[in-house]
């Protein structure tokens, strides 16, 4: 009797759930900046220093996870990362309960090792179940979708369960989210893949060590993964202070530096599922794509770096900041799609490290500038910091262009 697989759709659901759940932590977590401020008393300064830290520790943690899910299973690394991340935020919660806040972000810093490895999970089980579908790009495009409708999300719900019941329990209904996703998870990912199916149709051995693995295009992804240190550092460095900015700088409430956090989001969601359709669209125009807009980001943040305290400085941001998430799902689709999938949860585990090297120093580094010397200067080196990302995917562009399809859209096993 035929063993049963999972079904590709079952997969992307409850992948977009779990990927929505993490981001709600990830990235939705500077939405309590103001929070925190008010709570903790924690300066500018030392709230990127604690949003940093969880990135730093993702970094150092996601190339492990990937060697773990190439040896174990993208079933076991979600669901062990999902729940062991929620364990981490409900003991923090029960530190900011007791005003023991030094302690609470000690757990949020932790909490970024165990939440590298749901990502990595997430991608490798849909390399499994998409890799040679004809609607790959958007099925990533809609699981990147995730990553900032999670992070709206949380970006509203959060301010306003800490404003109605304090930081404590919103830490706890982010735990709550993270443990429905461990459970979805384990079910999606209950049966083999469809690519785990078709190597065992053909008769080849599987996870055996005599087994050849194939070749991984490092020259075609590098340049893609150095531009994603450079377009993240970006990317996280607007997101993670975008509320605080509003708040402090441009003197908005905490409701509508929370509504504008949310708005970017929910946008940027809209914004990586139309990348996915044209993704499929137009493969070989994918880092044409990313230049673009890293490009129109760097422009933007110019721009609002002279603006000074001008009112349309904050507009002109939260354009940014939705523009430079735009590009996220084009970068994962070249990578998948180049990548073959018995090698996918190494290559995950090097390009989540390159971002989350980006994600996790850019608030650190832009919080310390702005605390000494303004915001002004933080967006111009975030500007800068775009352009050079752009400089570094250029590189690759004529690459896609001219290869040969089966290097742009890989379906070998």
């Amino acid at each position: 009797m035929a063993l049963p697989i999972r079904k590709t759709w079952v997969v992307l659901v409850a992948s977009v759930f779990a990927q929505a759940a993490i981001s709600a932590l990830q990235l939705g977590l500077p939405a309590l900046g103001p929070a925190i401020h008010l709570t903790a008393g924690f300066d500018t300064a030392t709230i990127g220093l604690l949003f940093g830290l969880a990135g730093v520790f993702s970094a150092m943690a996601v190339i492990a996870w990937g060697h773990v899910a190439d040896r174990t299973s993208d079933r076991f690394v979600s669901v062990i990362g999902l729940l062991a991340t929620a364990l981490s935020l409900a003991l923090a919660a029960g530190f900011a309960l007791a005003g023991q806040y030094i302690w609470m972000g000690v757990l949020l810093v932790i909490s970024g090792i165990s939440a590298a490895a749901p990502s990595i999970g997430i991608i490798k089980g849909m390399s499994g179940s998409f890799t040679g579908h004809p609607r790959l790009g958007l099925a990533f495009g809609i699981r990147q979708a995730a990553i900032p409708i999670g992070a709206g999300l949380a970006g509203l719900a959060l301010p306003f369960i800490a404003l109605q019941a304090g930081l404590g329990a919103a830490l706890i209904a982010l735990a709550a989210a993270l443990v429905a996703a461990g459970v979805a998870m384990a079910y999606a990912l209950r049966h083999p893949s469809a690519h785990h199916h078709r190597v065992r149709q053909k008769g080849a051995p599987t996870n055996t060590p005599s087994t050849p693995k194939p070749p991984i295009p490092w020259r075609l992804i590098t340049p893609i993964f150095g531009a994603a240190i450079l377009l993240t550092a970006t990317q996280v460095g607007i997101t993670a202070l975008l509320s605080l900015y509003l708040f402090t700088a441009r003197n908005w409430s905490y409701g509508g530096a929370a509504i504008a956090f949310t708005a970017v989001m929910l946008f940027s969601g809209v914004e990586r599922v139309l990348m996915g359709f044209a993704a499929d669209r137009w493969p070989r125009a994918r880092v044409l794509m990313i230049c673009i807009f890293g490009a129109l980001t760097a422009a933007l943040l110019l721009v609002v770096s002279v603006t000074g305290d001008q009112q349309i400085s904050a507009v002109l941001l939260i354009i940014a900041a939705t523009t430079g998430m735009g590009w996220a799902s084009l970068s994962i689709t070249v990578t998948v799609a180049a990548v073959p999938t018995a090698r996918i949860g190494q290559v995950l585990g090097v390009y989540n490290a390159s971002c989350w090297i980006g994600a996790g120093f850019s608030p650190i580094i832009i919080g310390l500038i702005v605390q000494q010397y303004g915001w002004s200067l933080g967006w111009l080196l975030l500007g800068i910091t775009a352009i050079c990302g752009v400089l570094v995917a250029v590189s690759r562009i004529r690459a896609v262009f001219v290869a040969p399809i089966a290097v742009v859209e890989q379906t070998m096993v």
